[in-house]
Formats: structure tokens, sequence, C-alpha cells
């Protein structure tokens, strides 16, 4: 991008000094056909009006009167014109002043060659003529009315070579402005792309450390807007990343611990049997299979959640009647709460209601709620759902102690436990069901005693 600017600001001053150039020119000679027009203005009129027929006027005082008027009129008119005046013979009579018109003997032999040339097609319209001295005039020719011999062609003139090297002198001084403007440019725009590309480049030096795994902030700030608000996104994406593998690392270590205890009550109650040291074998075999039910539990459910999250087997979502998958997971669950001397109070509800979704996604999240609700619950644990405008939400509260406030904000990461959890992943799994339905499920406490979790998706 800057390349273009830098090619656009060197061009610039000798394109500004063409465009002065010409635009001058043709002020310039416009200025000097205006001077030739107000000069022409005064001397015609006097011109016609010398040279009226008249019952007592001959031709040569009608010349005599023109001369003489002529000149303090000339002198009266500001401007660059001037006129010449020749007899029919082609001899100059005007200026008068002998200095004069050897100064414009150039200009005299150049006007008498264009009459010779045009001869009587003196039509008084305005021409460009060079002098063998090299100077350039705009001229109009006019033929006398009358017969007098002594003025027989008036010329009105103006120089347009002293125009020419004005402009050619104002060009150049244009060229020398602009190209110092261009260089001042130039160096405020290196000073602008330095002051961006050096913090630029210290930013791509930082985001290869964050992808090394260096999580720390960026410091110091920015002066400019842009880069800083880049510079604090980067910050975020770190802390993400920072959260990200705490949270992976977390995983790990949880999942190996709930991996390694029933493996190793299993070896161990194995080689006891193996042994013989265990007088009654069916005891160490429950327990066997107990830890095997277990390990099996844990690797199903993370297997749930790594086909979730991964994206595999995306779920077709479509109208769910929520009655149904909610009775069928009361059914599912209702064997636990019993066990656990737990009941449910299932508010009243549109039987009705429709949902986008699909039913055992809605199933795994509501099944994760009630048997996390059952296992916090005092006595009893409450479903309710309400419909709003577009969106349909269902409420899992208990009246057990609730969730302490150091889990909840933590409570649905993957492998982490609160008081009395178990594997730390059906909460995980609920949250990322609910996600790829396009709804949300979020927890809080209620304000006498328990937690409640809110399922929310979208009203079919």
């Amino acid at each position: 991008m800057l390349l273009p600017t830098v090619i656009l600001l060197l061009l610039l001053p000798p394109l500004s000094c063409l465009i002065f150039q010409h635009a001058a020119q043709r002020y310039a000679y416009a200025e000097a056909a205006r001077d030739l027009k107000a000069l022409q203005q005064k001397v015609l009129p006097l011109m016609e009006a010398s040279f009226e027929r008249g019952p007592n006027r001959n031709a040569q005082d009608q010349a005599s009167a023109f001369l003489r008027s002529v000149s303090p009129l000339v002198k009266k008119i500001c401007g660059s014109a001037n006129i010449l005046i020749f007899e029919s013979r082609m001899r100059l009579v005007y200026p008068r002043d002998e200095q004069e018109r050897e100064a414009l003997l150039p200009l005299s032999e150049a006007c008498t060659q264009y009459i010779l040339s045009a001869g009587s097609d003196l039509d008084g319209d305005a021409v460009q003529v060079e002098t063998a001295d090299g100077n350039a005039w705009l001229i109009d020719f006019y033929e006398m009315p009358g017969k007098s011999m002594r003025v027989k062609y008036l010329i009105t003139y103006s120089p347009i070579s002293e125009i020419g090297v004005w402009v050619r002198e104002a060009a150049i001084l244009v060229l020398l402005i602009s190209s110092f403007f261009a260089l001042l440019a130039l160096a405020a725009l290196w000073l602008t792309a330095s002051s961006i590309t050096r913090p630029l480049r210290r930013l791509c030096r930082e985001s290869e450390r964050i992808g090394d795994g260096g999580f720390d902030e960026i410091t110091p700030s920015f002066s400019l807007q842009e880069l800083e608000e880049l510079r604090l996104a980067m910050n975020r994406i770190a802390g993400k990343l920072r959260r990200s593998e705490e949270i992976q690392r977390d995983f790990f270590q949880n999942v190996s611990h709930d991996l390694r205890t029933p493996l190793m009550s299993i070896g161990g109650y194995a080689q006891g049997i193996e042994r013989g040291l265990f007088r009654n074998s069916s005891e160490a075999a429950h327990t066997i299979l107990e830890e095997s039910e277990r390990l099996t539990e844990l690797v199903n459910s993370l297997l749930s959640l790594s086909k979730l999250e991964s994206g595999q087997n995306a779920p077709t979502l479509g109208p769910v009647r929520l009655a149904s998958p909610l009775e069928d997971c009361l059914d599912r669950v209702n064997g636990l709460a019993l066990e656990k001397q737990v009941e449910f109070a299932l508010q009243p509800f549109d039987h009705n209601l429709y949902v986008i979704g699909e039913y055992e996604l809605i199933c795994k999240v509501l099944e994760n709620l009630l048997t996390n609700a059952i296992r916090y619950a005092k006595r009893t644990v409450t479903v309710s759902v309400s419909a709003g405008e577009g969106r349909i939400t269902v409420a899992v509260s208990d009246d057990g102690e609730g969730i302490a406030k150091s889990d909840l904000s933590r409570i649905f990461d993957r492998c982490y436990k609160g008081k009395n959890g178990d594997f730390g992943i059906g909460l995980a799994i609920a949250r990322s069901a609910a996600q790829h339905m396009g709804g949300e499920l979020c927890a809080a406490n209620l304000p006498a005693n328990g937690a409640v979790f809110t399922l929310t998706l979208d009203r079919a």
C-alpha cells in the first residue's frame, strides 16, 4: 500500500508543474487577448469616427486627425497591448518615435510579410506571429476605411513571449515548491509508517511467542488507538489460550486420576483372586464389576463429549415436543431418586410446546441436570417449564446447599468436580449438547437454598 503512495508523491511535482504551466499559459494568453480587445474597443471606434465621410474633409486631413488622436488614447489604456500603423507603401508611421520604431523593426517586418501574403484577406481575427528575434506576438490586422495613402493598415498587438518566460519561471518555482512539499510528505509518510510498522513487527513477534505457549500479557500500551485495540485483543486471546491450556491440563490430570483409581482397584482384586487371598471371591468379583461399570461410564462420557466438541455426527435439528424427552428422562432417573429418597415436583405446563432440537440431545441435557440435582438435593427436585416469545426454558432446581461461589464460574468446565462431584464430565456434555442445538445452559443459586440449572431452547 505504501509503494503506490510513494510513487504518487514522486509524480506529484512534475504533474503539478505541467498542470500549472498549461493552466497559466491559457490564462496568460487569455489576458493578452483581453488587453488586445480592450485596446480595440477604444481605437476602432476612433478609427471609424476619424475616417467617416464628410463634405469638407479629405483623406489627408482624416489621417492627420486620427494620428493626433490615437497617441494619447493608447497611453491612457492600461495593459500590454499597443498599435502599429502602416501607410499604403508599408512604411511604419506609428509610433512616431524613431527609437520605438527601431525596437519594433522585427515586428513591423513580420507584419509587412503577413499583410503582403494575406492580401485583402484581413478579417480582424487575432493571429500568433513569431518574429526573427524569437519573440512571439498576438496580433490583429485591420485595413483603414477611406482612401488615405498616409494611413492604410492598423495593427493591434500584444507580446506573448514575455508571458511564456513568466510561465516557465513560475512553473519552475511551482516544481521546486511542490517537490519540497512532496519530500516533506514522504518524510512524514516514512515517520508515520515507521511508527506503525515497528509496533506491528513487535506484535508479530508477540504473536509468535503466544503461539509457542507464552501467554504473558503484551506491555506497554500503544499510543495509536488501532494498535492498542489490537494489543488488547491479543491479550484477550492469550488469556483464553492460557485458560484453555489450564483446562486441558486439569482435564488430563483428572481423567488420568479417574482412570487410574478403578484400574488399580480392578488390578488389585484380580491379583487377590489369582493368588487365592479371598475366601469368598464373589465379593472381589463384585467390586471388579462395579469398577468396570465406573470405567465404562467414564469412557462413554468422554466419547460423548469428544463427539460433541469435534462436530462428528452433527445432529439433525427439528421440532421436538418437549413433554416427551422430559417425561422419558424423569422415568430414567426415578430409580436413582427413590434410592436417594428424593421426590420430583413437576410444575404444570403446556404439553404441546415444541422446541427446535434433537430428541437424544435434549434427553442427554435433561438427564445430566436431573441426576446432578438428585445428587445434591435434600428432599425435592423441582422441574418447571416456561414459554416466552420465541424461547422455551426448562429449569431444574434442588433444595440442597447450592453451588459454592468458587465453583460457579467453572462448573461447566471439563473434569471440574465440585463438592461431592463424580467425574466432572456430565455438565460439560450438557452445555455442549445445548449449544449444538442453538440453546443455552446456565447455573445459579436460588435466593433461599439450592441451585437451579436453566436450559433455554428456541421455540418451534
